[in-house]
């Protein structure tokens, strides 16, 4: 299954509905989000962020392949963040990936045009190259999704994380899991198994903990695990934007 693609049903709000669901659910202990993303969109990546925030209940995550970018924003969010130590954490930065096939076309014998009223209302276009002025414009944007993204995680992680040495790493590089922890961007290094065990026990679970997990058809790259009793899965895949349209992702 492609991690760069996107499904509607596998989306941020049908996450942040079960994240929901399952804080309202007495039977719930503690809320844990197996994780194993790329990152994704800007927008969905907050709205899941934001409702971690929320939450009443515990939350741990667990990085099993990777936790990188926006995944990691995720992670950050929770109460307690746990590794798999051969996982891929980090990528800490924005990227905003603009195609452009004006070459292509020209080498085809094809002529574009693009009708627009505003001066950058056609930036982006697949058509053309952008100019400089038009790059400042979406390097802006870029800057300020970077910096919030960076504030977000000192912020979650206050008291664990030192501003000067998160800025030495914040700057898109990925880390091991073992990177990770001595970096601070995780709590600790453990197999699933026995992450679930501490997320149960960080809950004050007594016992083996009960986990049920509902998958759509096909499991999906970041599933959603509610220890405790009843449990919630949904997916999440980054999202692309339509062809011809520029998008900014952490």
């Amino acid at each position: 299954m492609e991690r760069s693609s996107f499904s509607p049903e596998f989306g941020a709000l049908a996450i942040v509905e079960k994240l929901e669901e399952a804080d309202a659910d007495p039977s719930v202990g503690v809320i844990f989000l197996d994780i194993d993303s790329p990152g994704g969109s800007v927008v969905a990546t907050k709205q899941i962020v934001y409702k971690i925030r929320e939450l009443n209940k515990p939350s741990v995550a667990y990085i099993g392949e990777a936790g990188a970018s926006g995944a990691y924003y995720v992670a950050a969010a929770t109460d307690y963040v746990i590794a798999d130590s051969g996982s891929i954490v980090g990528s800490i930065g924005v990227i905003s990936i603009i195609p452009n096939i004006e070459k292509l076309l020209e080498n085809w014998g094809v002529e574009v045009e693009v009708l627009t009223e505003g001066k950058f209302k056609g930036s982006g276009s697949i058509f053309e190259s952008l100019s400089e002025e038009e790059k400042a414009l979406f390097l802006n944007i870029m800057e300020e999704v970077f910096v919030e993204f960076k504030e977000d995680i000192l912020e979650f992680r206050q008291g664990k994380l030192q501003r000067e040495k998160f800025e030495e790493i914040a700057d898109g590089r990925i880390l091991s899991g073992k990177q990770a922890l001595e970096a601070k961007l995780v709590d600790e290094l453990l197999p699933r198994e026995q992450a679930i065990e501490k997320a149960a026990r960080l809950a004050g679970i007594e016992g083996k903990p009960s986990v049920t997990t509902y998958y759509k058809e096909e499991p999906s790259i970041f599933d959603l695990f509610f220890v405790g009793g009843k449990a919630f899965a949904e997916g999440f895949k980054e999202s692309i934007s339509d062809a011809g349209s520029a998008s900014i992702k952490t």
